[in-house]
């Protein structure tokens, strides 16, 4: 039977085992197809995430976001480990980083920014489906972070991933926030209601 425990141990294996040359390619890719697709979208405050095990990386369309003028944002984790909100931190080229407890690097500044002001929140994902479903790492942080925003919101949320994370289906369950996009380095999905 498949599991959301399963979907995330096998799709994690195959992503920690990319080469090098795979993961630089992936990166291009995604910033290539991130250009042709950025006109679509308001990306004048935008999140992201620094990328760990072996998650696409994020650098290249960090330093895009920066170079063309956006205001970036990174996650930062509450040191309570009883709370799962997610604050969002302003970046820069040369902002320092600091690892939190699980060696993510976050900006180390107390400096926060109102969710609802983000245009574009891009997630990371193990797994992702067709209808806009992802699979983390299992802590539930952007879900948690994600439904503060208003219904009617007019934050994007865009996962990043490589192509061969996408999966049938994420098994979603009511506290889950779908996506309104996928982009990876071959595709851009959108997701409709």
């Amino acid at each position: 039977m498949c599991t959301k425990d399963s979907l995330r141990k096998h799709t994690y294996l195959t992503r920690k085992n990319l080469s090098e040359k795979e993961r630089s390619i992936s990166e291009a890719s995604l910033v290539q197809l991130w250009d042709s697709v950025k006109d679509s979208y308001k990306a004048k405050k935008v999140a992201l995430y620094c990328s760990v095990n072996g998650e696409i990386s994020t650098n290249s369309l960090i330093s895009n976001f920066l170079k063309d003028g956006c205001e970036c944002f990174l996650p930062v984790i509450s040191k309570d480990k009883e709370n799962k909100i997610l604050k969002f931190s302003p970046y820069e080229k040369d902002s320092p980083l600091i690892k939190n407890r699980f060696g993510i690097p976050e900006p180390s500044t107390s400096k926060i920014a109102d969710l609802k002001e983000i245009d574009i929140v891009f997630l990371p994902c193990v797994c992702f489906d067709s209808r806009g479903n992802r699979i983390g790492m299992g802590g539930g942080f952007y879900d948690k972070t994600l439904s503060k925003l208003p219904d009617k919101r007019n934050t994007k949320l865009i996962i990043l991933a490589y192509d061969f994370q996408e999966v049938e289906s994420c098994l979603p369950e009511i506290h889950d926030i779908k996506a309104d996009a996928c982009l990876t380095p071959n595709q851009c999905l959108n997701f409709k209601e």
